[in-house]
């Protein structure tokens, strides 16, 4: 009898023992996690672009003449304004030239001026009879040939004269002068270049756009209503002003799958060149925008999850749609609200449906 209380008594122990087991196991298995309360506020959205910044106008300056360089009137670097002389091309063969169509035109003249008089002529005695009519006809041929003659002699008169305006290349424009590679008394041919003006008043800094994002920007009108566009040069300094978006190229890229913007900078100080590099920064005010750090997600076959908080401290997966992406943090598009609860870190080590406690 006593062997049977025995073994009783050792059975309600080995349950008890069992049951402080498994409670300090379930207590064991609370994570203490730290939460986040997930709030809306008002948001300056940023997106940044690597940017090609080019004159509103650059054009290369060609030699259209061969000949000795015989003056130069500008110098690198320098500032001209529209019409300025800045080279002198030796022009003394065409001088020559131009003295030879002169004379040529002055004699084709005179033959045209001699030839209308005897037309006049023969016309007044054909008028009495005392000419035959084809006298007079061959009469207005010669004149229609020496006004042929004429008409050659002004053409080649105003070639040369046209030569000779080659031989002055002024600015087209007003800009600022880039290399010169030749110097006075070089030979200069036909098509040389000769330097690069470039219009620096306006800067246009050009960006392309992936296609995916380029459809998801004209869905929202993101580009045409950012707020601000601002220019960041290399050195990291913001440009003083900002931007005004131009239109699109007309067609996507094939090569690269991208389309290509422009901005309209001013740059009244010519500080900003031709060529020069930098980021675009276009900001896009987000009103009640909910944003989260990305730490406290996690993926699942290409689909974004956080845990969320009930009232009992029991977390819930729950699938998010991010809407944009910053350094280290989303912008939440959907599947939260302001008031949720979400767990900030330790998301790897959680279950869905688990009871956690709230670090402090």
């Amino acid at each position: 009898m006593q062997i049977k209380y025995w073994i009783v008594g050792l059975v309600a122990l080995c349950s008890v023992v069992s049951c402080n087991k498994e409670n300090t196991t379930k207590k064991d298995d609370v994570k203490t996690v730290p939460v986040l309360l997930v709030k809306e506020k008002d948001t300056l959205v940023s997106n940044q672009f690597v940017t090609d910044i080019q004159a509103k106008k650059n054009i290369e300056i060609h030699s259209r003449m061969s000949g000795l360089m015989q003056q130069i009137y500008a110098h690198e670097g320098q500032f001209v304004k529209q019409g300025q002389l800045l080279f002198k091309i030796n022009d003394s063969e065409l001088q020559i030239d131009l003295l030879k169509a002169d004379a040529s035109l002055k004699q084709a003249q005179a033959d045209v001026r001699i030839a209308e008089v005897e037309v006049s002529q023969l016309q007044s005695l054909f008028n009495k009879n005392f000419v035959a009519k084809n006298e007079l006809d061959m009469m207005k041929a010669k004149l229609t040939a020496a006004q042929a003659k004429r008409a050659y002699a002004d053409a080649e008169r105003k070639s040369v004269l046209q030569k000779l305006s080659f031989t002055n290349i002024r600015a087209p424009f007003d800009g600022v002068i880039d290399v010169i590679p030749f110097k006075e008394g070089s030979l200069v041919e036909n098509g040389s270049l000769l330097t690069t003006l470039s219009y620096l008043d306006q800067i246009y800094a050009y960006f392309s756009i992936p296609e995916n994002l380029y459809f998801e920007f004209q869905k929202t009108d993101k580009l045409n209503n950012a707020n601000k566009i601002e220019l960041v040069l290399p050195n990291g300094a913001k440009y003083d002003f900002n931007g005004v978006l131009k239109t699109a190229e007309g067609e996507i890229d094939q090569a690269t799958g991208s389309i290509r913007y422009k901005v309209d900078f001013p740059n009244p100080d010519h500080l900003i060149k031709h060529g020069t590099s930098g980021k675009l920064v276009l900001s896009d005010f987000q009103p009640n925008a909910i944003i989260i750090p990305q730490k406290a997600t996690f993926s699942i076959q290409d689909k974004v999850y956080v845990f969320v908080v009930d009232q009992q401290n029991k977390v819930k997966m729950k699938n998010i749609t991010i809407g944009n992406t910053f350094r280290d943090s989303y912008m939440i598009d959907g599947g939260l609200k302001s008031g949720d609860r979400i767990v900030l870190e330790g998301t790897q080590s959680l279950r869905d449906g688990q009871t956690i406690r709230i670090k402090s």
